[in-house]
């Protein structure tokens, strides 16, 4: 790659990041110009909402569906080789993480921060809900309908139509299987 490419790479990726600042810092009904924003910069953006404080690292490896909402403080980090997919009408409560990579440990002998990343991809299905303080980590696919519980931490695939809790998260039933409360 030409050195006049990986600067232009570069600034592009830097500009990115300086406007994610500003349209954080944007008051919560402003969702529409936060869209505006990221559309351009994710690999695949359908129509969706998000409130103040959204962070999205690596937008390239990001797509969002149609009909998505996210609340405050959402963090989507596909990072190095890693991918999130978004499915469509999927609801992200507040401070959720999505993280489609893990740091490498293994070598005691080398610092951590230099032993890079080992990329994944979490998909989230159509139609799902996703409680506040979630942390969905890589290779997880959570299926079409779920609902995760509030502060669960998803290690592992999560069925079509269940609802999961717990750190980690383990299924607790499928849906339908009790009468919700309005």
């Amino acid at each position: 790659m030409s050195f006049w490419v990986s600067l232009k790479r570069r600034i592009g990726v830097e500009c990115f990041y300086a406007g994610q600042q500003l349209v954080a810092m944007l008051p919560d009904h402003c969702g529409a110009a936060r869209y505006a924003f990221y559309r351009r910069f994710l690999q695949q953006a359908g129509r969706f909402h998000s409130m103040s404080g959204l962070k999205i690292y690596c937008p390239e490896g990001v797509k969002i569906g149609e009909g998505v909402s996210m609340n405050i403080g959402v963090v989507l980090d596909p990072s190095d080789g890693g991918a999130i997919e978004i499915g469509n009408n999927v609801l992200i409560g507040p401070y959720c993480v999505l993280r489609a990579a893990d740091h490498v440990f293994s070598d005691p002998a080398i610092p951590i921060k230099d032993q890079g990343h080992r990329g994944g991809a979490i998909v989230i299905e159509d139609d799902c809900w996703l409680g506040s303080h979630v942390v969905v980590t890589r290779s997880v696919r959570i299926g079409r309908g779920c609902v995760i519980g509030a502060h669960s931490v998803v290690t592992h695939d999560i069925p079509p139509y269940t609802v999961a809790a717990g750190v980690p998260a383990t299924v607790l039933r499928q849906r339908g299987d009790r009468q919700e409360q309005p």
